[in-house]
């Protein structure tokens, strides 16, 4: 059973805490969340409604839970979900899914990817949207219904806070959780 709009009705923080461990499905592959990034739409200048008016719109017209992917770099699709936690401004925004441990689907992964190593294949937010074929084409779809959703996985992981990364504007803010110890991350941590 996918996890249901409820969970992503809180604000970004504890919702991209609350990922860690869960299971990310796309058809026929998996992985389990080892990495996430919260971006909070109001005063943070790093979130995409910083600066993105077309960023606002979508989170007024779709419901929490809602796949907000875009082309980074022109190069790579990366996974955000959209949280809404009640309040507006801070209390809303996204969550990014940074890594994957892959778990099932894993020759079609490396076919996707065009490597054999299990820890290269989702160790960052464009390999992991690479191996599980996720495109432009799922923006906007509602992964609380599927093919693409979260599932339960890991009751109580071990959750470390870090630094974001890949960022220039607010990347002080110390809202990226990974699984603590995971090999699957996509870049060392960054001491607070």
């Amino acid at each position: 059973m996918l996890l249901q709009r409820e969970f992503f009705e809180r604000d970004p923080l504890t919702c991209a805490r609350a990922l860690i461990g869960q299971e990310l499905v796309a058809g026929p592959c998996a992985g389990i969340i080892v990495e996430t990034e919260a971006y909070c739409a109001a005063g943070d200048e790093a979130c995409h409604t910083f600066f993105r008016p077309s960023t606002r719109e979508f989170m007024s017209v779709h419901d929490p839970g809602a796949a907000y992917v875009y082309l980074n770099y022109g190069m790579y699709w990366l996974l955000n979900v959209l949280v809404k936690g009640g309040g507006g401004g801070a209390e809303d925004g996204f969550v990014l899914i940074r890594a994957l441990e892959p778990v099932v689907g894993i020759e079609l992964m490396r076919e996707r990817r065009g490597r054999h190593a299990l820890h290269q294949l989702c160790s960052g937010p464009g390999k992991l949207t690479q191996a599980l074929g996720i495109t432009g084409a799922e923006h906007g779809v509602n992964l609380c219904e599927g093919p693409i959703g979260f599932r339960p996985r890991l009751e109580h992981p071990q959750v470390e806070t870090a630094l974001r990364v890949g960022i220039t504007k607010a990347a002080h803010l110390p809202w990226r959780y990974l699984l603590k110890g995971s090999p699957f991350i996509s870049a060392p941590t960054s001491s607070l």
